[in-house]
């Protein structure tokens, strides 16, 4: 059972945004962007691949929760695919790297050979090794028995080859290193070592979901970028030229597309680029606004979280 199902992560989106909004075309910051937006959709995309596997696990006795991120004082600890059952749990740390993988436990380096160049990562065993202690901790802050967590390292591109360094075999624990192809069948394998029931499924699910914090990074920071690398004002949807406001409604003065609804997409911009909440007057700046009533009218008509009054009212997303 998908209990929380994946959706493009927060970045992803946040990068898109901005590479629609980046000022002017030649900005030297778009190339790194750009390269930054291929490989989040890539990951995106491996993350669906492991998806589909696992979304032929059907019995009930699974609880599937994809993209989790859990409070573990100092922070938070991210998890790509948590499976739970009552007899035990499974992490799956997902991985899209293409080419020839050689995995070095003396270096606890995982080097790629991909197009006549090597790149060296950190070992997955390791990372994976690492979420499950932070599992565990989890289980032991809410007062929850701990039930067996195991993990699988899963590439989800089929044709990536998987090696060990000379001189090492595939023992334990590389042998968690899988083609995400092999996922059920070591659920299989799992589900005949444990078979005494440990997790109260209706709890955990209520605390996972109730804990489940989503990241909201600051992507101009990211890239050492502020509002004025941004093209701000209501972008039309057929050539993303800046339109203006006629009588409730947003006129392109390039293509002259009509829209009613186009500053939709220009305030979700706002709360992917600048931050979470706005309000009336910041509305206005980023929209080219100049009539209040007209955003607040807006502000009204969007399904956002209001605090506050007069001046000082804040809308949340």
């Amino acid at each position: 059972m998908n209990v929380k199902k994946r959706t493009p992560p927060i970045k992803l989106l946040q990068t898109e945004a901005l590479l629609q909004r980046l000022t002017p075309p030649n900005h030297p910051k778009r190339p790194l962007i750009e390269k930054d937006f291929r490989k989040r959709k890539a990951g995106y995309q491996g993350e669906k691949t492991v998806d589909y596997h696992v979304s032929f696990l059907t019995d009930k006795k699974y609880m599937i929760f994809s993209d989790l991120r859990l409070p573990l004082a100092p922070d938070h600890f991210q998890i790509d695919c948590l499976l739970v059952t009552p007899c035990y749990s499974l992490l799956i740390e997902i991985k899209n790297i293409a080419g020839t993988l050689t995995i070095d436990p003396e270096f606890n380096q995982l080097s790629q050979y991909y197009k006549g160049v090597e790149t060296g990562y950190p070992d997955p065993i390791i990372q994976a090794t690492r979420q499950k202690i932070f599992l565990q901790k989890w289980f032991f802050n809410n007062k929850l028995p701990c039930p067996p967590i195991e993990f699988l390292v899963a590439f989800s591109n089929p044709a990536t080859i998987l090696k060990m360094a000379p001189g090492h075999k595939r023992i334990p624990p590389y042998d968690k290193m899988i083609h995400a192809q092999n996922i059920v069948s070591e659920i299989s394998k799992l589900n005949n070592r444990f078979t005494r029931e440990v997790t109260d499924l209706k709890k955990v699910k209520r605390l996972l979901l109730n804990q489940h914090q989503p990241p909201y990074p600051k992507i101009l920071s990211t890239y050492q970028l502020t509002e004025a690398d941004l093209t701000k004002g209501v972008q039309c949807e057929r050539c993303s030229h800046i339109m203006i406001r006629k009588i409730g409604t947003w006129l392109c003065p390039n293509c002259h597309h009509l829209s009613r609804t186009a500053h939709v997409k220009a305030i979700e911009d706002y709360f992917f680029l600048i931050e979470p909440t706005i309000t009336n007057q910041k509305l206005r700046d980023f929209l080219h606004l100049s009539s209040a009533k007209t955003a607040a009218e807006i502000l009204k008509s969007l399904p956002l979280t209001k605090s506050g009054s007069t001046k000082g009212t804040i809308y949340t997303k």
